[in-house]
């Protein structure tokens, strides 16, 4: 389970962060000055999120590794 985890984490950041740089919209009804701002915020929580599981997940299997049990 915490293999799966940690891919899945890893997984969601890269996507987080691919739709960031590829999938953001040239035009939309914000002004010009929030569209980098939005671009941002949303990588940026995308990170903490993706980078948080990741951790999460690396600590239980290095606890699993370690003590050989949950």
């Amino acid at each position: 389970m915490a293999w799966f985890t940690l891919i899945f984490g890893a997984l969601l950041m890269a996507i987080g962060i691919g739709g960031q740089i590829f999938g953001t919209r040239k035009f939309n009804a914000l002004a010009a000055h929030d569209r980098p701002v939005r671009k941002y915020i949303i990588t940026v929580g995308s990170l903490v999120v993706g980078l948080w599981i990741v951790a999460f997940s690396a600590a239980h299997v290095l606890h699993l590794h370690h003590s050989g049990h949950w």
